[in-house]
């Protein structure tokens, strides 16, 4: 894989690494319903990243950067 086409897929990853670890730490300090809000969107910008990663890999699978392994 090129080292262009790592870079983002890499930064994608942290992100997603990131919004998970936020949703955990605002699902185990908030309280009451409106605080609930910061989970949902949080676990929502990690759902968005993980659509734009598999993106990302589609993307790079039909422009013939990432070759699959044969099993």
């Amino acid at each position: 894989m090129e080292l262009m086409f790592k870079i983002p897929v890499l930064l994608v990853l942290g992100f997603i690494v990131f919004s998970l670890g936020q949703g955990m730490y605002y699902l185990a300090k908030d309280d009451g319903d409106e605080d609930k809000t910061r989970v949902v969107r949080a676990l929502t910008v990690r759902i968005v990243l993980s659509l734009t990663l598999f993106g990302l890999l589609m993307l790079g699978h039909l422009l013939g950067l990432i070759q699959p392994h044969s099993v």
